[in-house]
């Protein structure tokens, strides 16, 4: 499934992966929460939505960098989060923080 999270370093990572944990980097021990991402295409936005089953929803005041490894960054979309997937069209723009 497409996961993200904000690492305990403040990035955002993204995955194709079964649990949210797989995403954690290599000498880090939690995260500041998850969900899940899709691209939407007809709209021309990556869109970020729900939560993390075991870390809880994403915490966007520790976001600090986005990597786009595996989201193409060359599609240019931005990113905007939902807090459910289903019925709500309420998107809140992915703003780092200083």
């Amino acid at each position: 499934m497409n996961k993200f999270i904000i690492t305990e370093s403040g990035v955002l990572e993204f995955g194709d992966v079964q649990l949210h944990r797989e995403l954690i980097p290599h000498g880090e021990n939690t995260c500041h929460g998850g969900g899940f991402w899709r691209i939407n295409h007809q709209r021309g936005i990556i869109e970020l939505y729900g939560r993390s089953f075991d870390f809880g929803a994403p915490e966007w005041s520790y976001l600090k960098r986005i990597n786009e490894t595996v989201i193409p960054a060359s599609l240019g979309y931005p990113m905007f989060y939902k807090r459910e997937f289903c019925g709500e069209e309420i998107l809140e723009p992915i703003e780092l923080q200083q």
